[in-house]
């Protein structure tokens, strides 16, 4: 079966990201479609599933790759922030693991210091003032 699958898909574009997103926006407007009670948007949701599975079943099978890759690129583009922003919250959840912060009492700049050092005298870099906290 795999060999079959590798034979027909050769030459062609296959799955790439902007077909992973077709598909999950898929299930999710079939999914959104059986749970909403108002008809019309129940019709629009189902229509938008059909879309968007075909247009995902038709870039698949399609033997123009560059044009594929240059709509992938342009998806990339687009939604390239959010994954940079997922990527900024990431790091950020694991340095607030790592480190607290504090805010200095007379300037207001955010200091980071790393976690279990117990009681701490921190100098601010910008005013130069010294507090006395506990990590």
């Amino acid at each position: 079966m795999r060999t079959v699958l590798e034979q027909i898909f050769l030459g062609r574009s296959g799955m790439d990201q902007l077909n992973k997103a077709l598909v999950v926006g898929a299930v999710l407007c079939h999914l959104g479609s059986l749970m909403t009670g108002f008809v019309l948007l129940a019709t629009v949701l189902h229509y938008g599933c059909l879309l968007m599975a075909a247009l995902c079943i038709v870039r698949a099978m399609s033997r123009n790759l560059e044009r594929r890759y240059a709509e992938n690129q342009r998806f990339l583009a687009g939604f390239g922030r959010i994954r940079t922003a997922q990527e900024n919250w990431q790091v950020r959840l694991e340095q607030k693991r790592q480190y607290k912060i504090f805010k200095c009492p007379s300037c207001g700049v955010k200091l980071r210091v790393p976690r279990g050092k117990g009681r701490l005298r921190i100098n601010c870099r910008q005013c130069g003032a010294s507090f006395e906290k506990k990590c």
